[in-house]
């Protein structure tokens, strides 16, 4: 992933004490971002009036910034901010100064109370450029916000069959998808299965040998407990799933696998997970969304999607299984997994590995108004005795602090079944990428 890029200015006002201190403040703040990690555009001139204003705004609007950050200098007139904020669509944090004579504080107090009635998500945040928290902070933000730009563009596909109908409103998608996509800016791509099966069949038996070498050699191989006949149809869906991608420029794909087609896309979606493409086989759009988004936060990875199996409140921890599509890496050892027929194809089963620390999270929501599911813990080792009598599936032990009371909380708030399970701790970057998209919080 490329650096986030942040836009910085400095504003002030003539009429205010304190407007001296802006280029110590600027080259401050220049300085301590660029060391973590963030490429800075920074202001081509101090911000005094209104025209000094629109010609940053005209640099930074070229430029294409992830994140905008306004340190105020003093107190401003906020016709300055305004012009930034409805000029440069990408999130905003107002920075205020600790100096009392400025009114920095009360500035930002001010106008964030204008951008809350306006209904405009922001940060502040509260320091000078010395502060080791509140640069991390900024940074973090800014990865979260270059992850939201991307996602704003993604393509995701639905693959599989549709027929024609309607009530009294769209006809070939549902009102849901309009309101997802108004929301994340997301666009649907509906792919049927016909042409994935077909574009798989184009592929040769010796291309499906050569995808199986590849995999052995990379440990995306378990143990087979299939026909080799299904290994190289999977082998021709892998192959498949990434012409699609390549033909729609797509970011992600949800794939129907239930009743049918179960087993199709399973093992390709293992595969795919360690290259950075996202195959989601629930047709589960909104978790293939935000699978998309933990990828790339914190250390970049695959996710696993499970459901609650069963909850052990004495130990304080829950089991999450899934068919199993999730990639081998996420196993403690390649020798764990276990590629076993289902319905006319295979799943992946494996133990998910030992972590000290997961971030756990769901997401749900209806006519542009969601809420997602955000809390932590750890991944405790699963025996083979254990994971066998599971079913040998995908298997997730979660260590949490309050087992128990976390299933009766997403009971409560309404928290829908599949759950996503992302190495690290990643919750400080889910809650921005809330902030960013207006998602309620239901934070544990």
């Amino acid at each position: 992933m490329d650096k986030p890029r942040v836009a910085l200015v400095c504003v002030a006002n003539h009429f205010e004490s304190g407007g001296e201190r802006w280029e110590n403040l600027l080259k401050g703040a220049e300085k301590a971002l660029g060391n973590n990690g963030l490429e800075v555009l920074t202001a081509s001139k101090m911000v005094w009036d209104a025209a000094d204003a629109l010609d940053v705004v005209e640099q930074f609007d070229a430029a294409v910034p992830d994140l905008l950050v306004i340190i105020h200098v003093t107190w401003v007139c906020d016709t300055i901010q305004y012009i930034f904020v409805n000029n440069l669509n990408c999130p905003l944090v107002l920075w205020a100064v600790p100096y009392t004579e400025t009114f920095s504080l009360g500035c930002v107090q001010h106008f964030g109370s204008i951008l809350k009635q306006n209904d405009f998500n922001y940060k502040y945040f509260y320091g000078l450029p010395e502060n080791d928290k509140l640069i991390k902070k900024t940074s973090h933000f800014a990865k979260t916000a270059a992850v939201a730009k991307k996602l704003k563009k993604a393509r995701i596909a639905l693959i599989g069959p549709r027929q024609t109908w309607r009530v009294a409103n769209s006809q070939d998608m549902v009102k849901e998808e309009w309101s997802f996509s108004k929301t994340f800016g997301l666009t649907i791509i509906h792919i049927e299965m016909d042409e994935l099966i077909d574009t798989a069949e184009k592929h040769s038996d010796e291309e499906a040998e050569k995808v199986l070498k590849d995999m052995q050699k990379t440990n995306r191989i378990g143990n087979i407990e299939t026909k080799m006949d299904r290994m190289r149809n999977a082998a021709k869906v892998y192959l498949g799933v990434k012409d699609l991608f390549n033909r729609y420029g797509l970011t992600a794909a949800a794939a129907e696998c239930y009743p049918m087609f179960s087993g199709l896309m399973n093992l390709p979606s293992s595969w795919l997970a360690d290259e950075g493409l996202i195959v989601d086989t629930e047709g589960d759009i909104s978790h293939t969304f935000l699978m998309a988004a933990l990828y790339e936060m914190g250390k970049v990875g695959p996710v696993a999607l499970g459901e609650i199996g069963s909850i052990d409140a004495k130990r304080s921890c829950f089991d999450l299984a899934h068919e199993g599509s999730t990639a081998h890496s996420l196993s403690e050892k390649t020798a764990e997994v276990s590629i076993q027929e289902s319905g006319d194809g295979t799943i992946v089963g494996l133990p998910f590995k030992p972590l000290p620390q997961v971030t756990v999270t769901s997401i749900v929501g209806t006519g542009g108004r969601y809420k997602m599911l955000i809390t932590k813990g750890s991944t405790e080792k699963i025996s083979h005795e254990e994971w066998v009598e599971g079913g040998k599936k995908l298997m997730v032990r979660v260590k949490h602090n309050n087992a128990s009371g976390l299933f009766d909380k997403m009971i409560e708030e309404g928290i829908d079944h599949h759950m996503l399970v992302k190495e690290g701790d990643v919750t400080e970057e889910s809650n921005d990428f809330c902030d960013i998209f207006d998602v309620e919080k239901v934070f544990i």
